[in-house]
Formats: C-alpha cells, structure tokens, sequence
C-alpha cells in the first residue's frame, strides 16, 4: 500500500497529501517492465530468471491484466513517418493543377 505524504502548497500554504509507492512496489513495477521486455523479445531464460524474483516477493509472476497487444498505430511500422502528409500534399497539388 502506498505511503501517504503530506505536501504544503507553496502559493497559500494548505496541506494535501499524495501517494508515493514503497520501495517494494516501485521493484515490482520495474520487474514487471523488464519480464514484459523480455517476454517481447523472446528470452525465455530471462523471463524465468524475473519470475523466480517476483516469487521470491511474494508476487504472482505472471502479468497483470491488462491489454496484451500494443494499441493500434502505436509504432507498429505500418505507415513510413510523414507519408500520410506527403499523399496529402500530393493530393492538394493535383486539385491545384486541376484548377488551372
């Protein structure tokens, strides 16, 4: 469970209190992006050695649930960068000549 900190504004001097996670939980998360990293990359060795750790905390290893694929147009390399404007300035050019 995070640790509440309490947090006075500068401007009018009220308290607030955030939420910063433990020591514990901020390994976990970056275990967790590093076993998702290599799950990507297919190193299954790598994966198993990160599993061992998380269990070794008292985690379940295998990921939370949450979305698997990567959301649509996310770097999948489908699109060269700038060819959408580049057909879109041709397109302008062509009604251009058109016109004349």
């Amino acid at each position: 469970m995070p640790d509440r900190v309490e947090v006075r504004a500068v401007r009018n001097g009220g308290v607030d209190h955030i939420e910063v996670p433990t020591a514990e939980e901020t390994l976990i998360a970056a275990l967790r992006r590093e076993r998702a990293g290599y799950v990507q990359r297919n190193l299954p060795d790598r994966v198993a050695a990160v599993d061992a750790e998380l269990s070794r905390l008292g985690v379940d290893p295998a990921p939370p649930a949450g979305p698997t694929t990567p959301p649509k147009g996310a770097g999948d390399g489908g699109e060269p960068r700038g060819a959408g404007r580049a057909a879109r300035k041709s397109a302008g050019r062509r009604a251009a000549a058109e016109r004349q």
